[in-house]
């Protein structure tokens, strides 16, 4: 009898282990086709019959977080915390949840402990500061009105585009449909694009926007040109009534085209860098319409979804820019928007943040991105925080946010400030230290504002959209600066002017830019450093760019405008010379736009007597030959030249080998003979410093002329 009930029992638990696998095989095959609603009821199943498993107890954590079950999440992180074999990764996602919890002090010890175990990911020891300084990010938390849309339904609605008089935004709400159909994900229904028309909290007649551009998945989030006649849309990788998967069964999003008559749209294109492979997914369009921005998983990011740009060429997209580092983390980075002003706002939970995904702002420098800034509360909250828009013309803002539901069902918001900060800082240009008592001036044409600065530099003054301001700064042994600028409204977030105080100086340069034609002032030129690549500042609202400085070499500038073609100019050495003034009138050259790339341009560098490429010029040479068979129908000019060292003709022979040598090079490259044009050398017949025969200059002042200019003369036919 004993032994008849003990074999009764083992088959017992045969089919009891049995029952468990079958249910932790169903959860996998649905957490491997990212359908995380339908793989949480058979994970919570298994693990109600033996909570000791792992893996199981690790994948419904991960399913509960990538639905957005902020409170499921928080439960099943904690406990997987716990198990001798959790990954670091689990230890940060345990903090990112507690931090929505607004869990603050419990989040940094398990910030520390993710330091502790992966020292190399950054993101533990960045969250552990933003935990110690998270009251920094409530600073301006009375500064701004934020209204939950009157719009929005008992599902999601998020992604706020400005369409004409109203905006286009997704939303899961029901539609009346015989099937309905959900997203297995997130196990709510596919996403619709929908247009609102009105502004602020005064929206109407919500209605689909063209079903036309829409499938019977997910549509959504879109952006418009500014004319509105230009869309990109995100969707499911679909085309036509074709569904298309990836390798693992997963139908990715891509991004989708579309141009507008004024009375239809034309049939959606599919962006040329889509892949069934990886999401490409938020496009945003800069207000000029020559860049793309998105964000995608594509191989090669830092981690999880990574912002990308590409820049128009003729008709074509150039190749996807990774915007690197200093915007993308090992977590997600997305949701981006260029404001008119040029600033990026994107959305990223990798950067230090209030909790869940923040919205951040940023600038490109030309040769880099300044660190991002969280925007702070109340446009971020400890939930998701996404999708920023403004509107300039009304000042108002959309953002899209899950903060009401606690992770569920993201809604639309409006936001508006209420009082406009001009603020600053003071600083000694030589240290970067803040300036004490240091006279700051604002003036406007109505009226004039002093203040003295404290001991950490700081100045703060109410200001006003679309006025133009004049700021001078001036401290005892430092001299003056005056700082001339517009707060157009293109921004939701307060004026910040760096002051910089240099030490007085025996001279000063000042670079006066023109429009060759008119002999108007161009404000907003930019000054750069051609043969490093740094930013020195940009023209002021008479067209001055204005810096006191000693310069002991030669320098190469290059001076850019939107709308014009760029000029190179040199900067003449002082070293050993008795200091003066230098004054400096650039006149630019309107752009014709005869070709799309009449401005684009390379310049290779040589040692003394050599035509090889050196190391250094290699980049270049791979930008020269991406860019051209990236549009096959260039044709380039190469010009080469040497410095004005030896005879005429051994100069010659020298510059003729340079040119002959890029030839070759590009050749070599697969760059067919069709798209070198002419190739020409000079010798040293065309220097651009003053270092000809028997002028004492040094060797940087020589090596600008030890060069081969790359340019585009024409198309093939």
């Amino acid at each position: 009898m004993k032994k008849s009930l003990i074999c009764f029992l083992i088959c017992l638990l045969s089919v009891h282990l049995f029952a468990q696998k079958a249910l932790i095989r169903k959860g996998d095959e649905q957490f491997k086709q990212m359908a995380y609603a339908k793989a949480i009821p058979y994970y919570t199943k298994a693990l109600k019959k033996d909570s000791t498993m792992q893996e199981a107890t690790f994948r419904l954590a991960d399913c509960y977080r990538l639905t957005n079950n902020r409170i499921m999440a928080e439960h099943w992180l904690e406990k997987s915390v716990q198990f001798p074999g959790a990954l670091p990764i689990y230890k940060f996602y345990y903090g990112q949840a507690l931090m929505n919890d607004g869990k603050y002090a419990k989040a940094r010890k398990w910030m520390e402990d993710f330091v502790v175990d992966n020292s190399s990911d950054g993101r533990g020891q960045a969250f552990t500061h933003a935990i110690d300084t998270y009251k920094n990010f409530f600073a301006d938390s009375t500064n701004f009105l934020v209204t939950k849309l009157d719009i929005n339904s008992d599902h999601a609605d998020f992604g706020a585009a400005l369409y004409k008089d109203g905006i286009v935004f997704s939303s899961s709400r029901r539609v009346h449909e015989t099937i309905e159909r959900t997203h297995a994900w997130t196990g709510q229904p596919f996403l619709n694009l929908y247009f609102s028309r009105g502004k602020e909290n005064q929206f109407r007649n919500t209605e689909l926007f063209n079903e036309k551009l829409q499938t019977k998945y997910n549509d959504g989030p879109v952006c418009f040109s500014k004319k509105g006649d230009d869309i990109w849309i995100t969707r499911n990788n679909v085309e036509g009534s074709k569904v298309h998967k990836s390798k693992e069964k997963v139908v990715k999003l891509k991004l989708f085209n579309a141009q507008s008559n004024g009375n239809e749209w034309s049939k959606l294109e599919s962006f040329q860098y889509n892949s069934d492979e990886y999401n490409c997914a938020h496009p945003a369009l800069s207000p000029d319409g020559k860049r793309l921005y998105f964000a995608s998983d594509m191989p090669g990011g830092k981690g999880g979804m990574d912002l990308y740009m590409c820049e128009k060429t003729g008709t074509s997209w150039g190749r996807p820019i990774n915007l690197g580092d200093t915007i993308n983390t090992k977590g997600n980075d997305m949701f981006p928007n260029v404001m008119d002003d040029g600033t990026l706002y994107f959305s990223s939970d990798g950067h230090p943040g209030i909790g869940g995904l923040d919205m951040f702002y940023t600038r490109d420098l030309g040769n880099r991105y300044l660190i991002p800034e969280n925007v702070g509360y109340p446009l971020n909250t400890s939930d998701d925080d996404f999708g920023m828009v403004y509107d300039m013309k009304n000042k108002i803002g959309y953002l899209s946010s899950n903060r009401a539901n606690r992770g569920f069902d993201d809604d639309l918001y409006t936001f508006k400030k209420k009082a406009l900060r001009i603020k600053g800082i003071v600083v000694d240009k030589e240290t970067g230290n803040p300036v004490n008592e240091a006279r700051i001036e604002l003036k406007t044409d109505a009226n004039m504002i002093k203040f003295i600065t404290g001991a950490n530099g700081r100045f703060d003054f109410p200001g006003e959209f679309d006025t133009k301001y004049v700021l001078t700064g001036a401290a005892n042994g430092l001299g003056d600066t005056t700082i001339n600028f517009v707060i157009g409204g293109s921004t939701p977030n307060d004026a910040f002017v760096r002051v910089e105080l240099g030490r007085p100086s025996a001279y000063a340069l000042k670079i006066t830019v023109i429009d060759s034609e008119t002999k108007q002032p161009l404000p907003g030129a930019v000054i750069k450093d051609e043969v490093t690549g740094s930013t020195l500042g940009s023209t002021d609202l008479s067209g001055d760019y204005k810096q006191a400085i000693v310069p002991q070499k030669d320098e190469q500038i290059l001076i850019s405008m939107p709308g014009y073609r760029p000029k190179v100019i040199m900067l003449k050495g002082q070293e050993g010379e008795t200091p003066q003034d230098l004054n400096y009138t650039v006149e630019m050259t309107p752009s014709k736009e005869s070709s799309p790339f009449e401005n684009w341009y390379k310049i290779v560098y040589y040692d003394l007597d050599k035509f090889n490429i050196r190391q250094d010029a290699l980049q270049t040479m791979e930008e020269v030959i991406k860019f051209l068979k990236e549009n096959p129908t260039v044709k380039i000019s190469i010009s080469s030249h040497t410095d004005s060292r030896a005879t005429k003709e051994y100069n010659e022979k020298l510059s003729e080998n340079r040119s002959k040598m890029i030839k070759i090079f590009l050749q070599d490259h697969g760059i067919s003979k069709q798209q070198i044009g002419t190739v020409s050398w000079s010798g040293e017949g065309v220097l651009v410093n003053k270092c000809g025969d028997d002028e004492p200059c040094t060797e940087e002042m020589h090596q600008l002329n030890r060069r081969t200019e790359i340019t585009v003369n024409g198309l093939i036919k």
